[in-house]
């Protein structure tokens, strides 16, 4: 038979206490890496759209049209990212999409702005 430790007195439901101090650290990184990966995921979502507007502009579509192909792309956002197009030089087309998350971790708010810009050649 194993021989059993006896505890001291006072350290009855310290495990306990101990679980209940470290809990909500716990739960706050959890929920904010959660929360991150949804910021990223839309993050990729606007950069899908600038490169999409880009692709567009590429082949010879104007700004506007490629501007507005972009928004349609960024399914999932709401509100739409905003693009605008541009030509830096006469064989470059740029696009640049930005979108704001609303970014809540418990009592935490934030408004995170999502940026991203795609470049092309001209066909």
């Amino acid at each position: 038979m194993g021989r059993w430790h006896r505890r001291a007195k006072g350290q009855k439901g310290a495990a306990a206490v101990e679980f209940a101090v470290v809990l909500p650290l716990l739960v706050t990184l959890l929920f904010g890496i959660i929360e991150m990966g949804f910021v990223f995921n839309r993050w990729i979502t606007v950069t899908h759209a600038a490169r999409e507007g880009v692709r567009r502009m590429a082949v010879g579509d104007p700004e506007a049209t490629a501007a507005a192909k972009a928004r349609d792309s960024a399914v999932g956002l709401t509100p739409a990212p905003s693009c605008t197009g541009s030509t830096p030089s006469a064989t470059t087309v740029q696009m640049q999409c930005t979108a704001t998350y609303d970014l809540q971790l418990f009592i935490y708010t934030n408004n995170v702005t999502l940026r991203s810009t795609s470049r092309a050649s001209t066909e």
